[in-house]
């Protein structure tokens, strides 16, 4: 299963950022400060650490960052994990010794799924998905004793994005193949209403609407 570390002195931002990624079917532990994360990382690899960066650097919390910072990069020499790093908005960015994503805080719960998906894609599951059946006589998605019923333009959009699995799709491509239209204007409108419904009736079925990505600027991408 795709593991993410998620470390921060908040108890409520711990809670609230693992019981979101478990929800989205990542594997998740946590710590409370930089000297727990380290003993935990020395023994264990995970697909993805994020780390609420805590402290300025004249103070004690902003020097235990430093100092995870560097053990960061000695230890992950040759691989380094894929980071998210959570800063406070308006707060000075420190030298991260391996680069990331940076999200200011406040900031939207997805923001951070949307991150770790385009780093490390949707969460594998270790064999467990729910199989996906699109029936493309009747419009019917299936998975076990679930099914929902599609329109012609969902059903043909979903298996256009099956067949591209993968790959990004910009709405104005997606306008021409799956819609025969030659004219892309309000492609992003059009386009972004039928992937909303869509991944409403992903979720019904598969309990997860992740399998269709949004790639901000370029586009959509289905995994599996």
């Amino acid at each position: 299963m795709t593991s993410v570390f998620v470390i921060s002195r908040e108890p409520r931002m711990r809670t609230a950022v693992t019981e979101y990624l478990r929800e989205r079917g990542y594997d998740t532990a946590t710590a409370s400060n930089y000297d727990n994360a380290m003993l935990h990382l020395a023994d264990y690899r995970h697909d993805a650490i994020v780390t609420d960066v805590q402290g300025l650097p004249r103070d004690e919390e902003g020097a235990n960052f430093i100092q995870f910072n560097q053990w960061l990069a000695s230890t992950y020499r040759t691989t380094p994990p894929t980071m998210v790093y959570l800063l406070h908005k308006g707060a000075r960015r420190p030298h991260f010794r391996i680069e990331g994503a940076v999200i200011k805080k406040p900031f939207p719960i997805e923001a951070l799924g949307e991150a770790l998906r385009e780093r490390i894609g949707h969460p594998r599951r270790d064999g467990h998905d729910p199989g996906i059946d699109l029936d493309l006589a009747s419009n019917t998605l299936r998975s076990g004793d679930r099914q929902a019923h599609l329109t012609n333009i969902e059903a043909t959009l979903l298996a256009y994005l099956m067949e591209h699995q993968g790959e990004i799709l910009h709405p104005r491509e997606l306008l021409v193949d799956v819609w025969q239209y030659h004219d892309a204007a309000g492609a992003s409108t059009l386009v972004r209403a039928h992937v909303s419904n869509l991944r409403r009736k992903l979720r019904d079925v598969l309990g997860s609407a992740d399998y269709i990505q949004t790639i901000r600027g370029k586009g959509y991408r289905f995994t599996a």
